[in-house]
């Protein structure tokens, strides 16, 4: 198989169980979402994002490439400083996300999470931060798994963006976020510009580096337990904080909700 034939591979596995392939976010994208359950989606979900710059930079730093690592520099710069799209740091519009739907950002760092929330933190460390484990293993598995995944949009064809801003009504500082992150509507077919601009080095450097036989069935195992453990984590947080019988969430104002992230 050739290297590029095995990106194929590893973004079919993907595309197998998108993140739309989840109730989770079916729920949320068909404007289904109740008050509870967003708040618990942002209480699980931030701490995941808080890792993404240290899983980030544990493969970049270990490519030989310098064009390669640049790529990841920038990435994570843009990550940490919103610099270069003029806005903020990325992790920052995920908590005015939470913000806007009741949840209190200084809460997040102390929040009680799922163990199914801790397992995928734990596998996306050791595949990414772990010198012991080649780096093009966190690169297929957590990497490319989240900047990789196919347009997140509704069977209308609205993105989490559109939906946020059009259907739950939050202001623009609540859906920022989902500008650069979940696909926008930006005209390119539910994917953002950031998303295309970050996957491309991921493909290069797993097409130059993930070279062996063992090297690509250890990638593809992690990508494949990745999944796993992330379909888990989804499936918990609908399982335990949706009920059809609770109003769907409208914004309301600023801070709407009890703010004590405890959902």
């Amino acid at each position: 198989m050739s290297a590029t034939a095995f990106v194929d591979e590893l973004e079919g596995i993907i595309a197998e169980r998108k993140k739309m392939t989840s109730p989770l976010y079916q729920t949320i994208l068909e404007g289904k979402a109740t008050h509870r359950l967003l708040q618990t989606f942002v209480v699980q979900r931030w701490p995941i994002k808080s890792w993404w710059t240290r899983n980030l930079m544990g493969v970049g730093m270990r490519a030989d490439d310098l064009d390669l690592r640049r790529s990841f520099i920038e990435n994570a710069y843009e990550e940490e400083t919103g610099g270069l799209t003029n806005s903020k740091r990325h992790v920052e519009t995920f908590e005015d996300f939470g913000r806007a739907v009741g949840v209190d950002p200084a809460s997040l760092p102390h929040a009680e999470l799922y163990p199914e929330t801790i397992a995928v933190i734990e596998h996306n460390k050791n595949a990414c931060n772990n010198t012991n484990v080649h780096f093009t293993v966190g690169a297929a598995s957590v990497l490319l798994l989240m900047e990789g995944q196919p347009p997140i949009t509704n069977s209308a064809g609205h993105s989490m963006m559109a939906v946020m801003r059009d259907v739950y009504r939050l202001p623009r500082q609540g859906y920022e976020f989902f500008v650069h992150h979940a696909s926008s509507d930006a005209g390119q077919d539910g994917v953002s510009d950031l998303e295309d601009e970050h996957t491309a080095p991921l493909r290069e450097l797993l097409t130059r580096y993930c070279d062996t036989p063992q090297r690509r069935a250890d990638a593809k195992e992690s990508l494949l337990r990745a999944i796993e453990l992330r379909h888990r984590h989804f499936d918990a947080i609908y399982e335990r904080a949706y009920d059809p019988a609770e109003p769907v969430f409208a914004y309301s104002g600023e801070g709407d909700g009890d703010g004590n992230g405890d959902a």
